[in-house]
């Protein structure tokens, strides 16, 4: 995806949730050392949000004193992470970015996490020192907006944007394939739901479901969004018909209406 925006001379690529925020793990330190390294070759900067799959908190943690002059959080020099509910403005548009969604897969981390906490245990007793930790390092506690924290969010800046990027998919789109059209997946969708109500932006972008489809959704009064849900890459793709452009979109800025009614494919963020 970098060699890809920079062959379409796009400075910035946005990565719209499970990045792969595991700094936790040693592979995830490599991963974004790799990553910096690729994006600094390319003449490019990397943005992401988290999605149910990057661990927050840590982020929080290691970075919250670590702001850029548009308030990304440094994580690298060319990777910079977009905590829920930061607005930025790109060449004349406005944008925001929440991250978070539900674990469809939680009952299966948790699952493993209690595995390899009993492994430990077993080492221990076999004379071993070590006591890793396992609890937190497949599944996040922080994975969903809460309801207060969204609310805290919009008290503190509910103004209009018009490019608004989540994870997670509003509740009212209809995609033909929704793996996450689940009881338990409602509430955070929901929360995106509120969002496009009170920021009305034209343009949402999302991933999560790791299916390609555009929709169009009322935001209030005479106003509509269209939102366009991004795949993933094949071996994340739940969807037989993966084709690999449709993982990815061009947004030309500055960014208006007229373009995106002119075709679904002019719109590039990860």
């Amino acid at each position: 995806m970098v060699q890809m925006a920079a062959r379409h001379d796009c400075a910035r690529m946005f990565v719209v949730g499970d990045f792969g925020a595991w700094e936790h793990m040693p592979s995830g330190r490599r991963y974004f050392d790799v990553v910096n390294k690729a994006a600094r070759r390319a003449g490019v900067t990397v943005y992401f949000l988290d999605g149910n799959h990057d661990k927050s908190s840590l982020l929080h943690e290691m970075y919250d004193g670590k702001p850029d002059d548009e308030g990304f959080l440094m994580c690298r020099k060319h990777v910079r992470y977009a905590p829920r509910g930061h607005r930025w403005s790109w060449d004349g548009t406005t944008f925001a970015a929440f991250g978070g969604a539900r674990s469809t897969d939680k009952g299966w981390r948790l699952a493993r996490e209690a595995r390899k906490q009993e492994q430990a245990e077993k080492r221990r007793g076999y004379g071993s020192r070590r006591r890793p930790a396992t609890s937190g390092m497949l599944w996040f506690p922080e994975e969903e907006m809460t309801d207060n924290e969204l609310t805290d969010l919009l008290e503190a800046n509910s103004s209009p944007v018009e490019v608004l990027l989540t994870h997670d998919k509003p509740r009212a789109t209809e995609p033909k394939f929704n793996r996450k059209n689940k009881p338990e997946c409602f509430p955070n969708q929901d929360r995106i739901q509120r969002l496009v109500w009170a920021l009305r932006p034209t343009l949402l972008v999302h991933g999560h479901l790791h299916y390609r489809y555009t929709d169009i959704i009322a935001c209030g009064g005479d106003r509509w969004t269209r939102v366009e849900g991004l795949a993933a890459d094949p071996e994340a793709s739940h969807h037989p018909s993966y084709i690999v452009d449709q993982s990815w979109m061009l947004l030309p800025l500055p960014h208006s209406q007229v373009q995106l009614a002119d075709t679904a494919s002019d719109a590039a963020t990860g």
